[in-house]
């Protein structure tokens, strides 16, 4: 949509643009999809910041022990403040606290896997963080920069993550190394296609209130890089 039917549309209603409307960012001018995307990417970066506060804390102080203990817990209210979060999303000022509070929690959670791969190989820590920034960093550029759609990936990335989660839990049970790698290498590609189709969501779908919704989707798409990454130069650095 050009500015001129922005324009007329926020003549007919003025009322349906701003907190709690349903124009979408594809629906607003060039100026307003600009401020939308930065303010996405800014609380995007703000909850990486928060995560990384979140295992030093965990680390400092020992929670990572409790951590371990209870995973299975920790794991459960993790899965269930992802839904709080979207719950809370158009809550102004609510929102942002929901969504530091999850990211500080995901560092807590990831504290142990980041521990032992810094006791064991800090260079496969560092590479993981590392790829992970290129690999996000190069697929979110070529979607901003070629605008395309990737809407249409919804389908497959939906029944990849169910078959992924599936192949998981019996990993769990199975404790093989080759599955684990694997599993990660099928997330790996699963999360890179999430990045395209989230961020084209971002550029695209979101109503214009949707801010929290788009960083923590990028949020959970970064994260999930890093960890299957991680786990792979594990699997690889103790094989050598």
């Amino acid at each position: 949509m050009n500015d001129y039917r922005y324009e007329q549309l926020n003549r007919q209603s003025p009322a349906a643009y701003g907190w709690g409307g349903e124009i979408t960012v594809a629906d607003t001018s060039l100026a307003a999809r600009v401020g939308f995307i930065r303010k996405v990417y800014a609380l995007f970066l703000a909850g990486i910041f928060c995560a990384i506060a979140g295992v030093a804390t965990s680390i400092a102080t020992g929670l990572y022990l409790a951590v371990v203990q209870y995973y299975w817990l920790a794991l459960l209210l993790l899965i269930g403040s992802v839904f709080a979060v979207s719950a809370v999303r158009r809550v102004k000022g609510v929102n942002l606290v929901a969504l530091f509070a999850f990211t500080f929690f995901e560092g807590l959670l990831i504290s142990p896997l980041v521990l032992f791969a810094f006791g064991k190989n800090p260079l496969a820590l560092a590479a993981a963080g590392g790829l992970t920034i290129a690999t996000f960093g190069s697929l979110t550029a070529y979607t901003l920069l070629t605008r395309k759609d990737f809407s249409f990936l919804s389908g497959f990335l939906f029944t990849g993550l169910i078959v992924v989660l599936l192949a998981s839990l019996i990993g769990i049970f199975v404790g093989s190394s080759i599955l684990s790698l694997a599993i990660s290498s099928a997330a790996l590609l699963l999360f890179a296609g999430y990045v395209l189709y989230d961020t084209s969501n971002i550029m695209r779908n979101l109503p214009t209130d949707e801010y929290v919704a788009g960083a923590l989707s990028l949020f959970l798409d970064f994260f999930g890089l890093f960890i299957h990454l991680l786990n792979i130069l594990n699997i690889l650095g103790s094989d050598e």
